[in-house]
């Protein structure tokens, strides 16, 4: 087995916890992943769409090393930046730490950037003048590091003011600082930049842009995108779909939307997703799954082209990798799929409570109405000797409002996806979705997972679904539901959060008892501890606790995000 994965606390579900290097590696490119990579380096205006785990990082990451690699060539800068951290920025008291925040950020990254491609930022009417530093040397870096971190620490004051300390880091109060506080300041430095080194264009790269429901952040964010666009400025973002509040922002005016996405009916899908399988966990590991196709080829399929999802039921299934089989695989799919991905989308409702009631709707509205019409639809034709299969719902345009913002939040939670939008049946106009593969399998009563899967795939048809009328009785008392959202507060959010239990993180095992030895029991924990609080579990030393420490960071800030 390779190194990589010699120990289980190595397992890596997440982009984020990856070098370099190791992005490259693992990465398995389909056509459409192609596509999306060239359309980020292009000047155009992205927003990559996507649900959690199905590798928008990856392609961000992809696409910012293809500009590296050709950047003495083409002399187009990418400068990837990654704004997971947003709800640690108290806008509750403030919003413009949010925009500097956000600008700060792009500083940072964009020095850090510069000096990789050995460009010295040495004269002083561009960038050392602006914050009173001699940029020869790192002294701007960390003072940009530390004003970031002082913006992302608002959250535990209790005052909630932090202009003191913001003051402290560069001598004046940071209103006064133009080029984070003036979106048109800060483009005309880009300009500048630009013209004396002679870079074609800078592409920002915007991880996690839009990663949760407080909306005034999500307005904030888009109108922040639009503002940068300059000739010398291309932005790219990736959100989450479904729940994204633009704003005035016009996401198919002001920017082009392309959906991370793969489709299980592609001919190459299975193979794909083997060699990403093959990539990530080794050839000595992938000979297991290979030498139990059908098991292997189920959970592919039930994971419905999300990477991680394949990953984390593999390991489960395979008994942490180390063996599988038909009636793991069977049990697998049945829990994870029927209990875990639930789980997922009804915490939302913990958490954001001003929408509880549709996320509650939105999950009986699956379970109660759609799987089981989609189960009996599908074995009502098998029946009759038609082996066309289904696992595809449409809603009607004109149906409640309250019915489309539940379909938001369920694509959001990856338990559905928007397939087709506004196709035209007879006079009506619907929206097609398709259910999660693995949702489905696991609502099957009478079949195992691993012998239904082929029978829906192989006589998968679009054609096939059950309609939705805007008046549909299955939408039931829905338009009685009231929503609070828009009360939502940024700190009462992330109270909620940090209160939760570590339990409830995308982590191993070993690395959950590593945690719960060391005294780790809330998200808080984790947040307010550090990796030297790893070392009083066994046998953790301190390369192995940085590495553990990492991953549970990441972990906790994308459970944050999600």
């Amino acid at each position: 087995m390779n190194d990589y994965l010699r120990n289980d606390d190595e397992i890596i579900f997440r982009t984020e916890d990856l070098k370099q290097r190791e992005i490259q590696d693992k990465f398995v490119e389909t056509g459409k992943d192609r596509e999306n990579i060239e359309y980020l380096k292009k000047k155009t205006p992205i927003i990559l769409s996507g649900s959690r785990g199905t590798g928008k990082t990856m392609l961000l990451k992809m696409a910012e090393k293809e500009m590296d690699d050709k950047f003495d060539e083409d002399r187009i800068l990418p400068v990837f930046v990654s704004f997971s951290k947003a709800i640690f920025v108290d806008i509750d008291k403030d919003i413009l730490y949010f925009k500097q925040w956000m600008l700060s950020k792009i500083m940072f990254e964009l020095r850090i950037k510069l000096k990789k491609h050995g460009i010295g930022i040495t004269q002083p009417s561009i960038f050392g003048s602006l914050f009173g530093c001699n940029d020869e040397t790192d002294e701007l870096t960390d003072k940009l590091n530390t004003f970031i971190s002082i913006m992302e620490e608002t959250w535990r004051r209790k005052d909630g003011d932090a202009k003191e300390k913001l003051q402290e880091v560069f001598g004046v109060e940071p209103d006064r600082i133009g080029v984070i506080s003036d979106v048109d300041y800060f483009k005309k430095l880009i300009e500048e930049l630009c013209e004396y080194y002679n870079i074609e264009r800078v592409v920002l790269l915007f991880d996690e842009a839009c990663h949760n429901f407080i909306p005034i952040q999500q307005r904030e964010f888009f109108t922040f995108f639009r503002d940068l666009r300059t000739p010398y400025i291309s932005c790219k973002a990736a959100v989450y779909p479904g729940i994204t509040s633009y704003g005035t922002f016009q996401a198919f005016h002001d920017a082009e939307i392309r959906k991370v996405e793969r489709d299980i009916s592609d001919k190459d899908y299975v193979s794909n997703m083997r060699e990403m399988v093959r990539n990530q966990l080794g050839e000595d590991v992938y000979k297991i799954f290979e030498s139990n196709g059908d098991n292997f080829d189920a959970l592919i399929y039930a994971a419905s082209g999300n990477p991680r999802l394949m990953l984390k039921s593999i390991y489960t299934a395979s008994n942490e990798l180390k063996s599988l089989n038909t009636t793991n695989t069977n049990n697998t799919i049945k829990q994870f799929y029927r209990t875990n991905i639930w789980n997922e989308h009804t915490k939302l409702g913990e958490i954001y409570t001003g929408y509880k009631p549709l996320i509650d709707w939105g999950r009986a509205f699956i379970e109660d109405k759609v799987l089981e019409e989609t189960y009996n639809k599908n074995k009502k034709r098998l029946k009759e000797g038609d082996y066309s299969q289904t696992i595809f719902f449409a809603i009607n345009r004109n149906a409640p409002e309250i019915v489309k913002k539940a379909m938001k939040i369920l694509e959001y939670s990856g338990i559905v996806t928007l397939h087709t939008e506004g196709t035209k049946v007879r006079t009506e106009i619907l929206d097609r979705y398709q259910l999660n593969f693995g949702i489905v399998l696991a609502a099957e009563t009478k079949e195992t997972p691993v012998k239904r899967y082929k029978e829906i795939i192989n006589h998968l048809s679009i054609k096939l679904y059950t309609e939705y009328g805007e008046n549909s009785p299955a939408y039931g008392n829905v338009t009685g539901i009231v929503l609070n959202g828009n009360t939502e507060k940024s700190s009462s959010v992330l109270k909620s959060i940090l209160d939760s239990k570590i339990e409830k993180l995308d982590l191993t095992t070993f690395q959950m008892e590593t945690l719960k030895d060391s005294g780790f029991v809330t998200i808080g924990d984790v947040l307010k501890g550090c990796e030297d609080d790893l070392q009083r579990a066994y046998g953790i030393g301190p390369v192995r606790a940085r590495r553990i420490f990492n991953i549970v960071f990441n972990a906790s800030i994308e459970y944050i995000s999600g």
